[in-house]
């Protein structure tokens, strides 16, 4: 594990960890300000003793503030970020160090402005004020007591105040720059909340990916998606977002994107439970000032109920309501298929036209609740009669189409012919199992192309060989 994963462990709070980060800078900024007190302690302008007190509180700071930052500790403030207390601490360490410095004191007084530089995003304008006045005063206080104490180490009181005087005339206006810079950055992320609220509550998942398609931006609504939060999302490559087999399915489609083309393209989503979703995913490049592609946005919309609703409806549009068999529209379609592929094979097929015996005594005897349970019983029968290859079709009342595709001969339609014979034959329980009725069928036989060779004729062959077999009374044997 390394030493970053240690200090700043993979599953501290994100702004917590934002927070570790942004003090790790300022420990940095101490780290480098021993080597100026080194060079201090070489040149004689600081005793060995005072440097090591200076590192001493070094740190007692650091470990102080780390410990708060780990435990949560500074979390009880108003601002969780201890920024203005981070200020006080190092103006006070520069002060120290000016105190027991015996020349030079004017250079390290510059320490306070990159102190002051910590705060720059960070401090509001009252309290870079309240940090000004500490200085002035701290640096006051050191002036007193140089003049109280160590009378030695003061070579000119008159230059040691003109220097109080110049960080009174440069830190107010440090101050007011400060504080103005932070307003600015309090307006941009309040305009940034309001982005962020505009695009979690808008009814599509938004993302952001740069030009290597690592995520900049993610709403809400796509983390969700996928079963993340949106700190989990950010930073991370497309692929590791939806696998590495879809990316593979839709890395064309973002090649694309980046050459800067808009693309639209949909596909199906696999969620945890197993639910299927289907999506419609829409890429827009990223044009910079000069031209060039610098990533793309991403808009995915789930469309299942608009695809359902179609499916629905293409079902109603294309099948019977009663039975579920397709209705005279399809058959008529894949009549039409099968004439087709028959030409173009040199094949051949049979049509089966099939009218139940008996229905409408049934059907006025009973009434048409029963009639429709016993069409729903027959249909299923004749269903389970054919192959899945074959289509069977409700054309009427009580009509049934069947299309044999790709037969050898016309004796393998009269098998398939006795065969549904032979099922609507058994009786049939109506009425909540309470009635029994015995039904029979005409069935009419065409064959392509030796009754007809194209769709028209092969339905009005089967037909008339099924009306045929009706007024011979051939309910038991079909016509051909």
């Amino acid at each position: 594990m390394s030493l970053y994963a240690i200090l700043v462990p993979p599953m501290l709070d994100a702004k917590q960890a934002l927070r570790l980060r942004r003090f790790g800078l300022a420990v940095l900024g101490y780290t480098l300000s021993i080597g100026l007190l080194a060079i201090a302690g070489w040149f004689g302008a600081l005793t060995t003793s005072a440097i090591l007190k200076v590192l001493a509180v070094y740190l007692a700071i650091n470990i102080g503030l780390y410990l708060a930052f780990r435990c949560g500790f500074n979390l009880h403030f108003k601002d969780p970020s201890l920024t203005l207390f981070q200020i006080l601490a190092g103006v006070s360490v520069v002060m120290y160090v000016t105190y027991h410095m015996t020349d030079g004191r004017s250079v390290a007084l510059f320490g306070c402005f990159f102190v002051f530089l910590f705060g720059t995003f960070h401090l509001s304008t009252r309290q870079f004020a309240l940090a000004t006045l500490y200085t002035l005063a701290a640096y006051a206080l050191v002036i007193v007591l140089l003049m109280a104490w160590r009378p030695e180490a003061i070579h000119d009181v008159g230059r040691e105040w003109m220097s109080w005087l110049i960080l009174a005339g440069f830190l107010p206006c440090f101050s007011i720059v400060g504080g103005r810079v932070n307003a600015l950055r309090r307006k941009a992320r309040t305009i940034a909340e309001e982005l962020r609220l505009f695009t979690d509550n808008v009814p599509a998942m938004t993302v952001s990916y740069d030009q290597h398609l690592h995520c900049r931006f993610v709403n809400r609504r796509f983390a969700e998606f996928f079963g993340l939060t949106v700190d989990m999302v950010l930073g991370r490559h497309l692929r590791e977002l939806v696998g590495a087999a879809v990316f593979s399915e839709i890395e064309g489609y973002y090649a694309q994107v980046l050459k800067g083309q808009p693309v639209t393209y949909s596909r199906t989503h696999q969620l945890p439970g197993g639910e299927i979703r289907h999506l419609e995913i829409k890429l827009l490049p990223h044009i910079g000032d000069g031209g060039q592609c610098l990533g793309c946005f991403s808009v995915a919309s789930d469309i299942t109920e608009h695809k359902l609703t179609e499916e629905r409806i293409q079902r109603l549009a294309h099948h019977d309501s009663l039975t579920g068999l397709p209705n005279r529209l399809l058959f008529d379609d894949r009549l039409s298929q099968t004439v087709h592929l028959a030409k173009r094979d040199s094949g051949q097929f049979a049509l089966l036209y099939i009218d139940l015996d008996k229905f409408k005594s049934v059907n006025d005897r009973l009434g048409h609740s029963a009639g429709d349970e016993l069409l729903k019983l027959a249909a299923a029968r004749i269903r389970d009669q054919v192959r899945e290859s074959d289509t069977c079709a409700r054309v009427g009342g009580d009509e049934f189409i069947v299309i044999l595709s790709d037969i050898a001969k016309r004796e393998d339609a009269e098998t398939v012919a006795q065969k549904i014979n032979s099922a609507i034959a058994a009786p049939f329980r109506l009425c909540g199992d309470r009635v029994s009725v015995e039904v029979g069928v005409s069935i009419g036989i065409a064959v392509y192309p030796s009754d007809g060779q194209d769709a028209n004729s092969l339905v009005t062959a089967a037909d008339a060989a099924m009306y045929g077999a009706k007024l011979i009374g051939a309910s038991s044997a079909p016509a051909t």
